[in-house]
């Protein structure tokens, strides 16, 4: 790592801020956060860690002057952002690589909002899922122009969040009193990944770190990948109760996503009925690194005991 690394970290949300703890313990390195409106995150100021106002939507030039003043671009800005978001911070980003090539700075390092599936097999879930789809074509501007730009790029994938996993809304483990119904999305056999977002953050911190070679590619974590069967015999196991079980085939998915055409969530459970949404724990840097992470049957624990 050089003596005076300066990261931009572009967002404050859930992600954002279970990035700081990791980062922020990086030896010789300073973290600005950019958002909005800066003064709503003051109590995030510390010895290294800077606030700065940045509007993504803004001019271009204006985006991409501010981005050429750091090392490295971390993303945790994207999701539920306008159509085209991510698409114009990557475009900028490129721009951003070209200004420090001109000062004769060192490329700009790149890791996008792609926390979550392979959206290279994904795509946008056959038209359902746009922002899946534009997720795909930042990866190709990347493949296609970083170079040339002066950009070094890292993707995480990460699959969801371990905590959207038990989210009643989601309609996957859903408690209703003493009870608790398991539903599988396609089959029993289908499987998900899923990470929880502090051990996202330490994967980052590791690739940053220099212990993974993580550039110009895409690389992979997991808290766990588990199958829908494994899942809900691990909630009966620690809940020690009978769970009922319901099979969501991708007949009954599109079914119900007849009835209501327009349900954000219901388009969400088909896609991940779908391929690219799950990867073995094997291939992953926290396996590789045997870091420790929080798996499904810690999160049920915590949540259900």
């Amino acid at each position: 790592m050089s003596s005076s690394q300066r990261i931009l970290l572009v967002g404050a949300g859930e992600l954002g801020q279970a990035f700081l703890p990791h980062l922020s313990t990086l030896p010789n390195t300073t973290i600005t956060i950019a958002v909005r409106t800066a003064s709503k995150y003051n109590h995030l100021i510390d010895d290294n860690i800077n606030i700065i106002s940045l509007d993504l939507s803004g001019p271009s030039s204006d985006v991409a002057k501010c981005l050429a003043n750091y090392d490295i671009v971390v993303s945790c800005s994207g999701f539920g952002q306008p159509a085209g978001t991510v698409t114009k911070l990557a475009e900028d980003v490129l721009e951003a690589g070209k200004q420090r090539k001109e000062a004769g700075k060192s490329p700009v390092w790149f890791f996008p909002w792609q926390w979550g599936v392979d959206y290279d097999i994904t795509g946008d879930g056959g038209g359902l899922m746009p922002l899946f789809g534009e997720q795909r074509e930042v990866r190709n501007l990347l493949r296609q122009e970083a170079s040339q730009s002066h950009v070094k790029w890292t993707i995480v994938s990460t699959g969801i969040f371990m905590s959207f996993l038990f989210e009643q809304f989601w309609g996957i483990v859903v408690r209703q009193e003493n009870q608790i119904t398991v539903r599988a999305l396609r089959s029993w056999n289908h499987k998900i990944t899923v990470t929880d977002v502090k051990d996202i953050g330490k994967v980052l911190a590791r690739i940053v770190a220099g212990d993974v070679e993580g550039k110009d590619r895409i690389v992979y974590a997991a808290g766990d990948t588990v199958s829908y069967a494994k899942l809900a015999d691990t909630i009966e196991q620690i809940t020690k109760g009978r769970v009922d079980r319901e099979e969501w085939t991708v007949a009954h998915l599109k079914e119900e996503l007849e009835k209501d055409p327009d349900d954000l969530i219901k388009k969400y459970r088909l896609v991940f009925a779908g391929d690219g949404v799950w990867w073995n724990k094997d291939l992953t840097v926290n396996y590789k690194l045997n870091m420790p992470v929080m798996t499904v049957e810690d999160y049920a624990r915590e949540l259900l005991s």
